[in-house]
């Protein structure tokens, strides 16, 4: 299973419960998590069941470490232009006195509230800040996935990094001169924000 789409279906799947119980709903624990996660996995082995992914693909990288004012209008935006936002993983949370408590956790995901209520697309892969050596955010990432050429060898994809604290329209307009794919899906995300800056 793809390490990046599991911590996905766990925040998305964690964050649709309440984090606090109520009289009319109890909040998820371990087991329902798990079990949901059993379920993602076999929809993930059924190819048909999987959702197909289009090419290329776009992700804002972003981090809590970022200002609050910045993290908000990126996830305007980002919501908007139908692209996510990826986070390296879950903030720390404040020492408490359960020990015990696993990593994702009800108060390590309330963070993520806020973006997840505003509907951003939010997602935890660790794997992109690796692959793309992101050591800066916010960056915006678009990459055409790998594909097979007719030799049947397998061709890396290409992708393009544009990192700064800037907003995702600026972004995206230093990109739409190109005359690739990159830049067929910079321009086609730009029209979706219309005139913002």
């Amino acid at each position: 299973m793809n390490k990046s789409y599991f911590f996905k279906f766990l925040l998305a799947a964690s964050l649709a419960c309440p984090l606090v119980g109520s009289a009319s709903s109890e909040p998820w624990t371990i087991e329902d998590v798990l079990e949901a996660s059993s379920e993602l996995s076999r929809q993930m082995r059924d190819p048909e069941a999987a959702p197909q992914k289009s090419l290329p693909q776009a992700f804002v990288l972003v981090s809590f470490s970022m200002p609050e004012v910045s993290l908000e209008r990126l996830a305007r935006d980002a919501k908007d232009a139908g692209i996510p936002l990826v986070f390296r993983g879950v903030p720390e949370t404040k020492p408490s006195s359960d020990s015990k408590l696993p990593l994702l956790n009800p108060q390590s995901l309330a963070a993520f509230q806020p973006l997840i209520e505003s509907g951003a697309d939010v997602q935890l892969n660790p794997e992109l800040f690796s692959e793309f050596n992101v050591r800066q955010v916010p960056a915006l990432i678009i990459r055409e996935e790998s594909s097979a050429s007719s030799d049947g060898c397998i061709q890396s994809p290409k992708a393009v990094i544009v990192p700064g604290d800037v907003t995702l329209g600026y972004a995206l307009d230093r990109l739409t001169d190109r005359k690739d794919s990159i830049g067929d899906v910079a321009r086609a995300l730009r029209t979706k924000l219309g005139n913002r800056p």
